[in-house]
Parts: structure tokens; C-alpha cells; sequence
């Protein structure tokens, strides 16, 4: 049995991030700004015809390194007119890196989805999509620390561990789906919901051969509504709940779209907002648009239990999402979901 003999709150991470947090997935304060990771019927659903996005997470910089860094790139395809169905497809990427062993997770995905329209004006429509992709959840034992390596002369590295692992690395399948069904009265007024189940076959995460710690299915409930408040400001509610196992995580909160420019062409904007994650963090959040480009920065208050440890410190989350028309094709964009 292996007795590390870090400092108390090392341990504790040590301990939460390998043995309790290993069963979660990766999230996102900006959980609107990675739609591919929400619910994998948003591939190829988007203004136009194609989106790429990119987020960088860290959190708990005084207790260790932990970080994550996603990527997806998704666009519509068989899309004849804007009121026809059509299909969607995309890829996403992520790694996140947690505590002092290094203990990282890798996985890629390919999206596919299809959009039904429900109406003849297409302003009513119903997504289903499918995600599959391959995982690496890996360690540097390399790292560890034990008693073995202190002796009358104190503390000595280059001594060996005392710990023998047969494996460092694990790979994985991963499959999932979701649906998304999305309305829009008005040009100024949307609501959508969607719910997604990842991890269908609960792939066996555990380094060692006769142990199995399975990845537990995650089911993601999701909403959100665009309503126009005057000539120039828009609210955006939203929410997200998650249950993994025996987790549960609740997101609830808004942003205030403020048009800079009157003239209908010119869709620069500033956002402001916050969000809640319940009995973990309050959200502070901001975005501007550009030129095809969404900017985003939010930043974690903690309020958990970690509170005393981190001093109210939670992450700083900045994304970058860039949606636009291929040459020639104005015409295709479609009523979807404003997030």
C-alpha cells in the first residue's frame, strides 16, 4: 500500500481527483461556448454553416495544476435551402491535466447529428446526434513521493519508491447521443432544449488489469431562451443539469445582450452576466461579438466546502468561437438556437 507523505492538502487533492473525480467528466463554466461537448446534436447547428471553438479552463491554482483545454470544429452539410432538412457533422478534442501526478485525460470525438424542420417556415425543428470517440487517461507515477525515500539524511529523490504499477496508461471507447429541439417565434425570440446521454457503455477507466472503475453514464438536461428586451438589448437565460452517478451539478443563469451598433448588418455586442452552480460557484461572465468571432471570459467564485482552502479563488475560462458562411452561401443560414 502506498503512503505518500505530501502535505495534507496535496493529499486531499491527490485523493479527490484520482479516487472520486476519476467517475466525472470535464465541465465548463461557459458551457454554451463548447456546444459539441453539451450535447452532440449541436454539430453542424449553428447561424450558418460552419463553427470552430476553442476554451481554456484553470482552477484551484493555489492547490495544484489544474487545467483543460477543449477544441471542436463542426459544420452543416446536405443543406439544399434553409427551409430542408439537413445534416451536421463535427470533431471535438480535450485534455485536462489535474494535481501534481499529472493525471490527464485525452479524448477525440467524431458528431454526426441530423435536423428535422417541423414546420414549413423552418423556424420549429428537431436535431438527433451521435458521438463516438477514443480516450487516454494516463499518470506519472514518476512523480510520487513515499516514506521509502526518506532516511537519517532526510529527504533523498533519487531513491527508489518502494511502488511497483504495471500500467500507467488506459485507453477507452466512448459512445453517446442527444436530441435538441429549438423554436423561433420572432427573429428576436428563441427557446430550445435538448438532453444528451454520454458514455453508454461506461468504459472501464481503472490502470490495473483485475480492477474495474467504470465511467459513469452522464444524462445532461439543457435550455435556454433569447428574448428581446428593447431596440438594442436582448436577455439570454439558460441552464444545464448533469447527474453522473452519484453527482448532480445544476447551472443556472443569465447574460445581457447590448447591441453596439443600430445598423442590422452590424452584429458587434457586448455580454454581461453571471451564472450559479449550485452549493459550488458563483459565475461571473462576459463575451463580445466581432466580425463572426465570440469572445468569451468567466470567472469561478468558489463557495464549496474548499472555500477555506482556495480563499473564495476559483478558474478563470476564456473561449473563442469563430461562425460563418461558406463562399457564395448567405442564403443557407437558418432559424437554430442563440446561445
Amino acid at each position: 500500500m502506498m503512503r505518500c507523505v505530501w502535505s495534507p492538502v496535496v493529499v486531499v487533492m491527490f485523493c479527490l481527483t484520482f479516487f472520486k473525480v476519476q467517475a466525472q467528466d470535464i465541465h465548463f463554466s461557459q458551457y454554451n461556448q463548447q456546444p459539441l461537448f453539451l450535447n452532440p446534436a449541436f454539430a453542424g447547428v449553428n447561424g450558418c454553416d460552419y463553427r470552430v471553438a476553442a476554451t481554456y479552463r484553470s482552477q484551484w491554482a493555489g492547490l495544484g495544476r489544474f487545467n483543460t483545454v477543449a477544441a471542436s470544429a463542426d459544420m452543416a452539410i446536405l443543406k439544399k435551402t434553409k427551409k430542408s432538412n439537413y445534416g451536421g457533422i463535427g470533431i471535438s478534442f480535450f485534455n485536462d491535466r489535474a494535481g501534481d501526478l499529472s493525471f490527464s485525460t485525452t479524448q477525440a470525438n467524431i458528431h454526426l447529428s441530423y435536423t428535422v424542420l417541423l414546420n414549413n417556415k423552418g423556424t420549429q425543428t428537431l436535431t438527433t446526434g451521435l458521438v463516438g470517440g477514443v480516450g487516454q487517461r494516463s499518470i506519472d507515477f514518476s512523480k510520487i513521493t513515499t516514506d521509502s525515500q526518506f532516511g537519517d539524511m532526510g529527504f533523498d529523490p533519487t531513491a527508489a519508491t518502494g511502488e511497483n504499477f504495471a500500467n500507467n496508461r488506459k485507453l477507452y471507447a466512448d459512445v453517446g447521443a442527444g436530441m435538441l429541439w429549438s423554436y423561433t417565434h420572432k427573429k428576436n425570440t428563441n427557446v430550445y432544449m435538448g438532453v444528451a446521454i454520454t458514455h453508454v457503455n461506461q468504459p472501464n477507466l481503472s490502470f490495473f488489469d483485475d480492477r474495474t472503475e467504470k465511467l459513469y453514464m452522464k444524462a445532461t438536461i439543457h435550455g435556454g431562451a433569447y428574448f428581446k428586451m428593447s431596440r438594442m438589448t436582448q436577455l439570454m437565460p439558460s441552464f444545464m443539469y448533469l447527474n453522473q452517478g452519484p453527482h448532480n451539478q445544476l447551472n443556472v443563469g443569465a447574460l445581457v445582450k447590448m447591441r453596439l451598433s443600430s445598423i442590422p448588418s452590424n452584429t458587434t455586442a457586448f455580454y454581461v452576466g453571471g451564472y450559479y452552480r449550485l452549493q459550488d460557484a458563483i459565475i461571473l461572465a462576459a463575451r463580445f461579438d466581432i466580425s463572426g468571432f465570440n469572445i468569451g471570459v468567466s470567472y469561478d467564485l468558489n463557495v464549496s466546502k474548499l472555500t477555506k482552502a482556495t480563499k473564495l479563488n476559483g478558474g478563470p475560462e476564456i473561449s473563442l468561437i469563430y461562425s460563418g458562411c461558406l463562399k457564395n452561401k448567405k442564403s443557407n443560414a437558418v432559424f437554430c438556437p442563440v446561445m
